[in-house]
This record gives C-alpha cells, sequence and structure tokens, in this order.
C-alpha cells in the first residue's frame, strides 16, 4: 500500500494485457483493492481502456470514470489539466493500451511531469512483451538493449542490423527489437540474410495467448526451418 506523504492524490501505473482479444488475467488481488476508488485514468485508447478498467472491479459504474486521452502529442498544458484530480487528492492511473506503461510507451511524459511536480508514483506488477521475451529467450539478461523499430529503408536496415549484431559478438548484449505486425515476414527474412550463421535469434509470439510461440535457434538452423509464418503477429525479436 502507499503512504501519502502531502495532500495530493497518487499515480498509480497500471499494466493491462497484452492479448486483448483473450480475456487474460493480469492484475493481482491486492492490487486491485488499491484501485477500487480510482475515478480517473489516462489512458490511449478508450475503448481498450474500458476493456481493462473492467477488470479492475472498481466500487463506481464504468460510465462514472473519467478517461483523459493521451499520446506522443500531448502538450504540457494538458498534462496540468491532467493531474487536478490529483490536486484534489484524488487517485489516478495511468494505463498502457498493451502491457506494461512508460516501456515502448508514451506515457512516460505522464510520469516525468508527475516526478517534475512531486507527486507520488506507485507503480503496479504486470505483464511487459519486452521482459517476458528476455525471459523466455535463455539470452543474456545482464546486458541487454531495447530498439524499438528498426529503419525500413533497406541500405539503412542492414546497417542497422549489422551494428547490432557488432554488440553482441563484442559486449555479450542482447538487442531487443520490434516490427509493425504486416512487415514482421519481411524482417525475419532479411535477418536470416544478412546475421552471420552462428548468432543466435528468438522470436516471441503471440505472448501470453492461447497461440503463444517462443523460437529461438541459431541463423544457419533457421535457414533450414520451413512455414514459419509472423505475417500480422505480434512478434518480439531477439538476437543473442
Amino acid at each position: 500500500m502507499t503512504d501519502k506523504t502531502n495532500n495530493l492524490g497518487v499515480l498509480f501505473i497500471i499494466p493491462s494485457s497484452i492479448e486483448q482479444n483473450e480475456n487474460v488475467t493480469f492484475l493481482l488481488d491486492e492490487q486491485k483493492k488499491q484501485l477500487c476508488n480510482i475515478k480517473y485514468f489516462i489512458v490511449e485508447n478508450e475503448k481498450i481502456a474500458r476493456k481493462t478498467i473492467k477488470e479492475f472491479n472498481l466500487k463506481s459504474e464504468i460510465q462514472s470514470v473519467t478517461l483523459l486521452k493521451h499520446n506522443n502529442k500531448t502538450s504540457t498544458n494538458d498534462l496540468k489539466e491532467y493531474f487536478n484530480p490529483i490536486y484534489n487528492g484524488d487517485d489516478m492511473g495511468l494505463l498502457s493500451d498493451s502491457g506494461s506503461p512508460c516501456i515502448a510507451d508514451p506515457g512516460s511524459k505522464i510520469v516525468e511531469y508527475a516526478h517534475l511536480n512531486k507527486i507520488q508514483i506507485h507503480p503496479l506488477v504486470g505483464p511487459s512483451s519486452i521482459i517476458l521475451s528476455l525471459m523466455a529467450s535463455g539470452f543474456n539478461g545482464q546486458k541487454f538493449k531495447f530498439h524499438g523499430y528498426i529503419p525500413i529503408d533497406k541500405i539503412d536496415k542492414e546497417l542497422y542490423v549489422k551494428k547490432m549484431m557488432a554488440s553482441v559478438k563484442e559486449e555479450k548484449e542482447t538487442q531487443i527489437f520490434i516490427e509493425t505486425p504486416y512487415r514482421n515476414q519481411k524482417l525475419l527474412k532479411d535477418l536470416l540474410r544478412i546475421l552471420d550463421k552462428q548468432i543466435r535469434l528468438c522470436l516471441a509470439i503471440n505472448l501470453t495467448s492461447s497461440k503463444e510461440k517462443i523460437i529461438c535457434d541459431s541463423i544457419e538452423n533457421w535457414n533450414l526451418k520451413k512455414d514459419i509464418d509472423i505475417d500480422k503477429q505480434l512478434c518480439i525479436f531477439l538476437i543473442n
């Protein structure tokens, strides 16, 4: 539980299900108890947020909950208005559309503003596809880097992948990255062409869903695999 040191409310950083199309439990009962009185949430997508919030067992009706929409273009003036409930002593929740807020997510601006204004932060335990994929890969978890999306242009992509490969070889650093689902198959084909045969590639596909699949192997063996279809599927790429 949080101990308020002033009259301000607390900003709860709340994880959501990675897999939105299946009913996956993602919060502990003790965490739900901490959220049951919250009436204000900062969200990315209102429809997805309402589905997530239904799992919290709030004391208030879902229709009475206030959702404040934000994205990467949210201005500082907007942020000030978002925090009015906290200045009035009410707790608030920060939600991501998928997984843990602020990790490959625009929510970090919200948390930064809270810190700068002496507002208490309370992060809750929940799923992160990046962390889950690293856990399941067997790759170096002591030293790793998340790149987000890598370049689309053929030449830029090849240079970027070779730079990541150099970090793997020289620093033993696991490299983690993602792609827009409809370009996954193309990226896999490019990786198999660019990477040295001894480099290991892990694909973490549809994590936490009934279609979850995690495949790790050397590039040499990946090139022998048949019918690996990751087109339009949620996928995390890791090399080591």
